[in-house]
């Protein structure tokens, strides 16, 4: 009977154990490509096909233009949100909410992935950036509107 007990938690051990191994894999950030499913308190980098897709889609979808050059040129139904006034409108919970499902990007790299982050340590769940900002998304022929 001894020998069954110390086999049964032998057992219970290796496969507590077992559970225990590697960490769970972030979101890809392969533009475009999620391989995990899991796109929860992450960044996922998409491409611009990916974001005409979510804006088709994703009815919780809030487009954000980090830049601070919206008047220039924007995605069609952006919202104007300079990453210098990004943190006090996180704030105010007035424009954006943390529920809602997000695409950030900008006309530079280094600000949307640093708009991302705020997003992202604000408690915000579901934050895609768009690789290659506007000029990606111009590329891609997706529709845009400049403020006259």
């Amino acid at each position: 009977m001894r020998k069954i007990l110390v086999a049964v938690t032998l057992l219970a051990l290796v496969v507590g154990l077992a559970g225990c191994g590697a960490p769970k894999q972030p979101a890809a950030t392969d533009p475009g490509l999620d391989t995990t499913g899991n796109t929860n308190h992450t960044i996922v980098e998409v491409d611009a096909k990916k974001v005409e897709e979510l804006i088709q889609t994703d009815r919780d979808l809030v487009i954000i233009d980090v830049s601070g050059k919206w008047a220039e040129g924007h995605i069609v139904g952006a919202l104007d949100t300079p990453l210098d006034k990004l943190q006090t409108i996180i704030n105010s919970n007035f424009t954006l909410n943390a529920s809602k499902h997000y695409v950030v990007y900008s006309h530079d790299e280094e600000t949307s992935k640093k708009a991302a982050n705020m997003l992202l340590t604000s408690s915000f769940t579901v934050i895609n950036r768009l690789v290659g900002g506007y000029d990606a998304w111009v590329a891609n022929g997706g529709y845009t509107e400049k403020q006259p």
